[in-house]
């Protein structure tokens, strides 16, 4: 394996202003296949520039352990099919420290902000110009992707509908 450890990590339900994302660019095109969700969560990834991408992910909050190796196009497509319909797809905007993701199909309207930290009790810093922080989410384990694929896709549109609903009113 290529690499062993644990991801320290907060998450943040967001919404963008008008423009933003014009500004920022293309991002990096991310598919998501989950061949077991929960936890340890299995996922393959493709989008990323080293490859195919296979991770265990175990634990919940800000500190989770995670286990990635980059793997050949054929297992890759041998573990989509076995994901079957949990897939989740999302464009990813790296912006300074943060990783802006924006949620794609029947989660279209999610928007997420993270960021990977040195240690648990290290500051976050200010969010990117032109994001809103309205809650933090790192606890919540209904936003993390594995749950998110879980979901049919009217369930998930109905989920974004709501996790907006509850901060914005």
């Amino acid at each position: 394996m290529e690499q062993g450890t644990f991801e320290i990590e907060r998450r943040y339900l967001v919404r963008v202003r008008p423009g933003l994302w014009r500004e920022v660019g293309q991002g990096m095109q991310l598919r998501q296949g989950y061949v077991r969700t929960g936890t340890p969560s299995v996922r393959i990834r493709l989008g990323e520039p080293r490859g195919a991408v296979l991770t265990c992910k175990a634990g919940s909050g800000v500190k989770r352990s995670e286990v990635e190796t980059v793997v050949p196009g054929s297992v890759a497509e041998a573990l989509f099919q076995a994901a079957g319909k949990r897939i989740v797809e999302k464009v990813r905007y790296a912006l300074g420290p943060w990783e802006l993701d924006r949620f794609q199909r029947g989660l279209e309207g999610l928007t997420l902000l993270e960021i990977e930290l040195g240690h648990e009790e290290e500051p976050v810093p200010a969010p990117p110009t032109g994001v809103r922080i309205l809650r933090e989410v790192t606890d919540d384990n209904r936003f993390t992707s594995s749950a998110l694929a879980r979901m049919k896709p009217g369930g998930q549109r109905e989920f974004v509908r709501k996790a907006y609903e509850e901060v914005e009113g």
